[in-house]
């Protein structure tokens, strides 16, 4: 008996503390009340519901008898019932306030009343509810709620009820006169998918009773492999790889979520609550907002789309199809067609064709085609064929055609066409790529790039390249055909390009000699030649072993070319310039140049003899250097200068001779 005096003692105590949570419209009575006096009938349900009254006695007829039948009634609907349209009531803190409304003709009348469940009666809240024509809404409070104003000016007057989950409801309003009108919602009902009763079908098979013993599933036995665990120190712990392109994909999707978050981030919670209910597109000539949900679109603008919009400080709107203009920031859910301009950032969530000029930046969540200009930067989620400009950097998330131009750097996530990218520091392509890249520090393709590539350091092509590279280093997984130019320049395989520069390194298909040699200058030589055999480079060292008629080593740098007649017989042009040093104590002018044209036999594959003839050319002022013991075929010998310095200049015919290994 105490556990039941206990709980209910708690349970109506917890209705009391839930009652005072409530708004005192808002709170649930049940009251019966026949032929009683207007004041006294206001006590009892003041008194049914915990709260009190204030009103002015000179306004309301307190004389008036009235009769109340209400079961589990809100204190509004109750009061709505007495009153009708004559009395304004609204409550402040745990009183309700009764005023009587004015007689005077008003602009506007009000609509109100709850918004319900057909079926259930469960009041509903977060329901939106709107006027077409001048797009008056309202949002049923947590209560089911709503107050709409309407202008008395509109002739046709329908109400528009949309809520997600519900059926559509719309409601004609003859009277423009302040109305209660409580709206009642039918749920959609779900259609059950195949798969849906399927299950239900196999849920009844399967309860079905006397299951045979044969059906029950068959025990598999466990086949665990038992690994031996080694000893501690013996454990090896290899580093976990970093997979990029794995990176590169979690990247883009947290980018595009936020993308599709962004263009919300400036709107109000009813204008969410909107956005989330009306599936309704409204189309309006022009939009004129001070903030993205104060002006002519209300707080509905995000499900209108206009011709023109004028944004003092910013605007949101579905769609834009000519002109918008926004003094600080233009928010756009859809599609832009036209021209777009703002003096901080654009932000649209789907396509743009046309003008985007920003400020700062523009921001597109899907495809953009025409010209965009930003002061800071520009990003697409999407595709862009057009022009982008920006003072630090331009970014297309797909592929990208046209004209990129950024004071830092350009990113294309996935391929470029036909294009032409360029940046004060870099320009980086992650797919395939084609057009023409300039950038005072770098261009980057991952994959296959076709066109040109001119940079002050570096250019990188991941997959094959074929075109033109111009930088101080140049790197092409595969050299198809075109040239690279530069300092250093590597391919991991050629099939017909050719590298130009200091150096040049080339895996399948390059050219690679290490040769011993003798000529009349020196008794051992050693050189290595590498690039493709059109044209390769050539660094090359010589030795004497401290004989007397010889200088002690030299040291050259050159360039040449081979043409294969067979697969025996090779010729080999080369052109190399040394210096030649007499002596270890002090460095004179002995530039020594020479053109070789000899022929090449192949013994094994990786094995071949070389011998032929050179023409040689000194330039020489050191006196001790007698070219006589070293040939006796001069061309000529003479005084003059070399480069401004007084030299004896000689020529002689020579020969050269060796083995070269590849």
């Amino acid at each position: 008996m105490k556990k039941l005096l206990t709980f209910i003692f708690l349970f109506c105590w917890a209705n009391l503390i839930f009652a005072q949570n409530r708004p005192p419209l808002e709170r649930i009575i049940s009251i019966k009340i026949s032929n009683e006096r207007l004041d006294n009938a206001l006590k009892n349900i003041a008194n049914a519901a915990s709260f009190s009254f204030s009103y002015n006695p000179d306004e309301i007829a307190i004389e008036k008898k009235v009769s109340i039948n209400a079961q589990n009634q809100s204190v509004r609907e109750i009061l709505s019932d007495i009153f009708g349209n004559t009395t304004q009531f609204k409550h402040r803190g745990n009183y309700v306030i009764l005023k009587k409304i004015s007689e005077e003709p008003q602009k506007d009348f009000f609509v109100m009343g709850y918004v319900s469940d057909g079926e259930t009666g469960l009041k509903i809240e977060k329901a939106s509810i709107y006027e077409p024509i001048t797009l008056a809404s309202a949002v049923s409070n947590q209560y089911g709620y709503y107050r709409l104003k309407i202008p008395r000016e509109l002739n046709n007057i329908n109400l528009l009820v949309r809520k997600q989950n519900y059926q559509d409801e719309k409601i004609l309003i003859r009277s423009k006169q302040d109305k209660n009108l409580n709206i009642k919602l039918l749920a959609i009902k779900p259609i059950l998918q195949i798969d849906t009763i399927a299950r239900l079908i196999s849920f009844k098979i399967d309860s079905l009773p006397n299951k045979k013993l044969d059906s029950l599933p068959i025990f598999q036995p466990s086949t665990a492999k038992i690994e031996i665990i080694e000893p501690k120190d013996s454990v090896i712990f290899e580093p976990q790889k970093f997979d990029y392109l794995d990176y590169w994909a979690t990247t883009k999707e947290k980018i595009l979520i936020t993308q599709r978050r962004l263009t919300d981030w400036f709107i109000t919670t009813k204008q969410i609550i909107h956005l989330d209910n009306v599936r309704d597109t409204i189309y309006r000539p022009v939009q004129i907002s001070f903030i993205p949900f104060v002006g002519t679109n209300h707080y509905l603008s995000g499900n209108v789309i206009n011709t023109l919009s004028f944004n003092i400080l910013g605007g949101y709107s579905l769609g834009i199809r000519s002109l918008e203009i926004g003094g600080f920031l233009n928010v756009v859910r859809g599609k832009v067609y036209g021209i777009q301009a703002s003096g901080f950032a654009n932000l649209v969530g789907q396509d743009v064709k046309g003008i985007q000029m920003a400020g700062f930046a523009s921001l597109v969540g899907r495809n953009f085609y025409g010209v965009q200009a930003s002061g800071f930067g520009n990003l697409n989620i999407g595709n862009t064929e057009g022009v982008q400009a920006a003072g630090f950097g331009n970014t297309t998330f797909k592929s990208f055609s046209g004209v990129q131009a950024a004071g830092f750097g350009n990113l294309v996530f996935q391929n470029t066409r036909a294009s032409i990218q360029a940046a004060g520091f870099a320009n980086a392509v992650i797919g395939n790529g084609s057009g023409i890249q300039a950038a005072g520090f770098g261009n980057f393709v991952r994959k296959d790039f076709k066109g040109i590539q001119a940079s002050g350091t570096v250019n990188f092509v991941g997959g094959t390249f074929s075109g033109l590279q111009i930088a101080t280093f140049n790197y092409a997984q595969k050299a198809k055909s075109g040239y690279q130019i530069g300092v250093l320049n590597f391919a991991m395989e050629n099939v017909n390009s050719i590298p130009i520069g200091l150096l040049s390194f080339v895996g399948k298909g390059g050219y690679k000699r290490l040769e011993l040699s003798s000529d009349e200058v020196n008794w051992f030589n050693l050189t290595f030649k590498t690039g493709v055999k059109r044209f390769y480079n050539i660094l090359t060292a010589g030795y004497n072993f401290g004989f007397s008629d010889k200088p002690n080593f030299s040291l050259g740098y050159g360039i040449g070319t081979a043409w294969q007649l067979n697969r025996t017989f090779w010729l080999n042009l080369d052109a190399v310039s040394s210096h030649i040093q007499q002596n270890s104590t002090f460095w004179h002018l002995n530039q020594h140049t020479k053109a070789n044209f000899n022929l090449e036999i192949h013994a094994t594959p990786h094995f071949a003899f070389f011998v032929g003839p050179t023409l040689n050319f000194l330039a020489s002022n050191e006196t001790d250097l007698d070219l006589g013991k070293l040939n006796n075929w001069k061309i000529s010998e003479k005084q003059g200068y070399y480069f401004g310095e007084r030299a004896t200049l000689t020529s002689w015919i020579g020969l050269q001779g060796g083995i070269r290994i590849y």
